[in-house]
């Protein structure tokens, strides 16, 4: 199995959009669908490749171009976290991010996902992960080598609890006991960032 991952760290914020490509299949998803460019569609190709636009928390950096890519590629699948409600159905800190250039109000899902619900691209399956903290609601999405850990953690970073449903407590909980119990040599993507892994992490984040 082999996945073809390219990053758009041109989203608002600076966040970082994920095509990823199962390269036995054709079949790709989008991950965290902040940024939308000709860049991005230029490497989606043939519409009808894009299998799902995925999302790992509710904050508007990571879903601003949600409704574009909803609207070019009428048969992809968006799938959100189940207990995201409140930020994705607007929230104070969605109205400051979006600065009047989109709705804080994210598209409607097609799907709402949870803790071990999986979902497969082609030959790649991605497991669902819950890891709130950073927000109530917030997930990341594993494969086998890699896991995209939106604003859960960062490069010798984490993400901030002092935003709308965030909490230190729980975002700690989420990163040892369900992100530092995976393989160590598993890459880490996050939504802000460069990449990194789990095993660096561990050794060298310095919050946790």
């Amino acid at each position: 199995m082999s996945l073809k991952i390219e990053c758009y760290p041109n989203g608002p914020l600076s966040e970082n959009t994920y095509l990823i490509t199962d390269e036995a299949t054709g079949h790709k998803a989008i991950i965290d669908p902040g940024y939308y460019g000709m860049d991005v569609t230029s490497a989606i190709g043939d519409a009808g490749s894009l299998k799902y636009v995925l999302l790992t928390h509710g904050h508007y950096d990571h879903f601003a171009a949600a409704e574009l890519y909803l609207t070019e590629y009428p048969d992809a699948v968006f799938e959100v976290p189940a207990h995201e409600e409140y930020l994705l159905s607007g929230g104070r800190d969605n109205k400051w991010m979006a600065l009047g250039k989109g709705s804080s109000i994210c598209p409607k899902a097609d799907v709402y996902v949870k803790e071990g619900d999986t979902i497969t691209l082609g030959e790649t399956v991605l497991r669902v992960i819950e890891t709130p903290g950073h927000t109530e609601g917030g997930i990341c999405f594993a494969t086998e080598r890699e896991v995209f850990t939106g604003d859960t953690l960062f490069r010798l970073s984490v993400g901030n609890t002092s935003l709308e449903t965030g909490d230190w407590e729980t975002m700690e909980n989420s990163i040892l006991s369900k992100l530092y119990t995976l393989p160590e040599e598993m890459i880490v993507l996050p939504g802000h960032g460069p990449a990194t892994t789990i095993g660096y992490e561990k050794r060298a984040n310095p919050f946790v």
